[in-house]
């Protein structure tokens, strides 16, 4: 701990210094428990990545005996067949324990669609056990399997095996295929079909690919419970906290966004104000770190609550393409045609829907620099609100 760090106070108010009192994080899980593909079969326990918050993807590859070509296939997959399991679960209800993933051999899903007895005898086949659902896009035509819960409510839904390039490739392409009937029957039914989980298999060798959110870190209550802010950062405060509490990648990008962009402007006000008084303004030039080093100390002064970072946290949070830049090239160049897109598509007076959320594609485009925004929402904020925001951080 760095000697300025170690004499500050605490920012919970105790009067102590910060290392005798919430100077460190709270004791974290650690590692996610994870079913194995048999269900039967005990728990493995996978090392937690990447940072808080964000969608990862783990991988797991089968090794085989003596010089099996299999063993020589790449990480993300090779041209072949393969399989998508989509695992549904009701909006605020979760699966599992939130420090937990499990395969899709140990999830049933849950829906609010009711597909077989007991909840519902489908007329003509009252003992059906499946539905089959068809998909068709630019890619070809996909058929899926859709199959119920102990209570008869669609939980799970896998592909009949088709061609993908790779793993990402496949889970893109079934993605697509499958949301489109999911928004439909969403639309006719008025229910939400909501996809907790993705797990992707190639078939040739058995290895799996599972998407998922890594949970957030418990925190000890490090700050000042009494807060006498102004209604500007307050208002930067709740949108921030909408943007955490909503599980849509999209909405949560364009929360993030509208508050840099917000803060951009206040900017341009201070500058302005500060010429018809005659006196100076010079807003801070952020430029984002380039170096590992240089990232994790960049870190270090915006998330007081943290585990160790790794090398997916550090990219994540400042991608390689972004590195010595400066964030308002960042912010133009990169996120702002983002958040056109997203925004025209939800909120458009007019026009073509140029982003459609069916489209795991352009998800993907938001959610790889959704992190990123997320730093540069603190970084900025930290610096035009010094006095409320994160003072006890160095950097």
């Amino acid at each position: 701990m760095a000697e300025s760090e170690s004499k500050s106070l605490c920012q919970c108010g105790s009067g102590l210094p910060l290392r005798r009192c919430h100077g460190s994080v709270l004791k974290s899980p650690g590692d996610i428990p994870a079913g194995k593909g048999d269900p039967n079969a005990p728990e493995e326990r996978v090392p937690l990545l990447g940072f808080p918050g964000t969608y990862q993807t783990m991988h797991v590859l089968y090794r085989f005996k003596g010089d099996d070509p299999r063993n020589s296939l790449p990480l993300g997959g090779s041209p072949g067949l393969y399989e998508v399991t989509f695992i549904l679960h009701r909006p605020g209800y979760k699966l599992q324990q939130e420090h937990q993933v499990s395969f899709s051999s140990g999830l049933r899903g849950d829906s609010h669609l009711a597909i077989s007895k007991p909840a519902f005898l489908p007329p003509g086949n009252a003992d059906a056990d499946q539905i089959l659902i068809v998909g068709a896009t630019e890619d070809g035509q996909f058929e899926f399997i859709g199959l119920p819960n102990e209570k008869g409510y669609l939980g799970k839904i896998i592909t009949k095996p088709f061609r993908a390039d790779n793993r990402s490739h496949a889970e893109e392409i079934a993605y697509r295929a499958l949301a489109t009937p999911l928004s439909n029957m969403s639309l006719h039914l008025d229910i939400p079909l909501e996809i907790g989980v993705r797990e992707t298999k190639e078939i040739s060798n058995g290895s799996l690919s599972m998407s998922f959110v890594s949970p957030y870190l418990e925190a000890p209550m490090a700050i000042n419970a009494t807060s006498n802010f102004g209604a500007e950062f307050r208002s930067y405060a709740a949108l921030y906290r909408e943007a955490l509490n909503t599980n849509s990648p999209v909405y949560q990008f364009l929360c993030l966004f509208k508050i840099v962009e917000a803060l951009g402007a206040r900017r341009k006000r201070l500058a302005r104000e500060a010429k018809r008084k005659h006196t100076s303004y010079i807003s801070p030039d952020e430029v984002l770190p380039n170096t590992p080093a240089e990232v994790k100390s960049w870190l270090e002064g915006l998330f007081y609550i943290r585990r160790p970072l790794d090398l997916s946290a550090l990219d994540s949070a400042v991608p390689q393409d972004f590195r010595g830049r400066k964030a308002t090239d960042v912010i133009e160049t990169d996120l702002k045609p983002l958040r056109d897109n997203a925004a025209h598509a939800l909120f458009g007076s007019g026009g073509e829907l140029p982003l459609s959320s069916d489209d795991l594609a352009h998800t993907h485009s938001i959610t790889k620099r959704l992190l990123a925004t997320k730093c540069l929402v603190r970084r900025i904020l930290k610096n035009d609100f010094s006095a409320d925001f994160l003072n006890h951080l160095p950097g």
